[in-house]
């Protein structure tokens, strides 16, 4: 399926089209990263998702039949303003730019086999893995910037990953 950014369509897929990620790159720095990367449909559809996978999103769906998270009823930021049931916030989109350049890096949708295992030792041989922090593997997966953008728009500690281990 192409990329579809059509606020509030039962087909959307993006938050954001790759036209408007090309000219928020232009006046960033490391554009030649995003100009040189040849997926840049994939990863934009893949930050959306992953951003709605995620995020335990303010207010309500502003139909039943779109097939993203925004747009959205009922969002009042920090400021007390309140966003528009019809478009989509620019930190929302901001934060799938940010997402679709970090994914570029390593592929973030992967799970970490180690996540929740604080450590392992066989012997004398002991590898710490992990802080122990269940919702570390949320957090690595977006990054604390990403989170920090959208600030107002998301429930606070909803963040939440619960892993099951079998010994």
């Amino acid at each position: 399926m192409a990329l579809n950014a059509t606020v509030g369509s039962p087909d959307a897929n993006s938050y954001v089209t790759e036209e408007e990620a090309t000219v928020y790159f232009s006046d960033r720095t490391h554009v030649e990263k995003w100009e040189a990367f040849s997926n840049k449909s994939q990863a934009l559809v893949t930050a959306s998702q992953m951003l709605d996978w995620y995020v335990k999103w303010k207010g309500l769906r502003s139909t039943t039949t779109q097939s993203m998270a925004w747009p959205r009823t009922g969002v009042v930021r920090g400021d007390g303003s309140s966003v528009a049931i019809d478009t989509l916030p620019s930190e929302l989109k901001v934060a799938v730019y940010e997402l679709a350049l970090s994914s570029l890096d390593s592929d973030r949708t992967a799970d970490d086999p180690l996540a929740g295992i604080e450590q392992v030792k066989a012997g004398s041989l002991m590898v710490k893995a992990d802080n122990g922090d269940n919702n570390s593997t949320a957090r690595d997966t977006i990054p604390e910037k990403i989170y920090r953008i959208l600030k107002d728009l998301y429930l606070s500690g909803s963040i939440n990953v619960v892993r099951l281990m079998r010994a």
